[in-house]
């Protein structure tokens, strides 16, 4: 019996070959900025993991050379996880990061790190988002600086809501805030860091808003775990709400067809 794929999963991890991982570690080591690799142990959450720093990649090896970030012991004793097997994330862009299981190792010699690639090598590319309005039949709240507020619109990307123009300053845009909470489908998500992405025309659902500002937020190094439940749910929820949209279209042709017959 066949079993039916799960659209939301599709292409959202893609196993690549080792040519094509090459090239991309090749292109990150390029950078200006670096991005960091994040480590931690198997069975672990992400929320533990350890970044590094990537410096080269020695490819008859299989070895990329890693600068801790971590603390003076860390970088002189060793990390915990050295000498073990470790899942590794690997950002190539805003977009795209690579996954496998590898051995962290020290160099006591002079502080340094590195991890042996695995066999096995994944790419995650981050799948469109759905734009999910709130209402109340949907309740959409954000809770930041120590205030809730209920929100206008979410997705897995981020969220808006309204302020009184007299308060709009308390949000100044790229500001970042920290230890947020998102409530959703009566479940309460922890937002690790919220960017206030922009100061926008407070135009809702329901018309404009005279007096008030709608504030853009970005969610920020969301976990893979809450960003795919999330990510479910409210694709779940839009696709619910363009069908109900098309039904209630339906019905009311058909309203007008049977006022015109009759």
């Amino acid at each position: 019996m066949n079993q039916t794929k799960d659209p939301n999963k599709k292409h959202y991890f893609q196993p690549i070959d080792f040519d094509y991982f090459e090239s991309m570690i090749d292109s990150l080591l390029k950078k200006k900025e670096i991005p960091q690799i994040t480590v931690w142990m198997k069975g672990d959450e992400e929320s533990k993991a350890e970044a590094y720093v990537p410096w080269e990649y020695v490819s008859a090896e299989k070895r990329i050379k890693l600068k801790p970030t971590g603390s003076l012991i860390t970088k002189i004793t060793g990390s915990n996880m050295a000498d073990k097997d470790v899942c590794v994330k690997i950002p190539i862009d805003q977009h795209t990061h690579l996954f496998t299981i590898s051995k962290l190792i020290f160099h006591s010699v002079d502080l340094t790190y590195s991890l042996i690639i695995g066999e096995i090598i994944y790419m995650s590319k981050k799948r469109g988002s759905f734009r999910l309005n709130a209402s109340k039949i949907i309740p959409v709240q954000f809770k930041i600086d120590n205030q809730v507020f209920d929100s206008l619109d979410l997705s897995t990307g981020g969220t808006s809501f309204l302020v009184p123009e007299a308060d709009k300053e308390r949000f100044p845009k790229n500001r970042v805030f920290g230890d947020c909470t998102l409530r959703f489908d009566r479940k309460n998500y922890h937002i690790n860091k919220a960017k206030i992405a922009g100061h926008f025309p407070p135009t809702t659902p329901d018309g404009e808003k005279p007096g008030f500002v709608k504030i853009g937020i970005a969610f920020l190094d969301l976990n893979y775990k809450t960003e795919d439940e999330l990510y479910i749910k409210i694709s779940a929820e839009a696709r619910g709400e363009e069908m109900k949209k098309k039904f209630d279209t339906l019905l009311n042709k058909k309203s007008e067809e049977e006022d015109k017959a009759g």
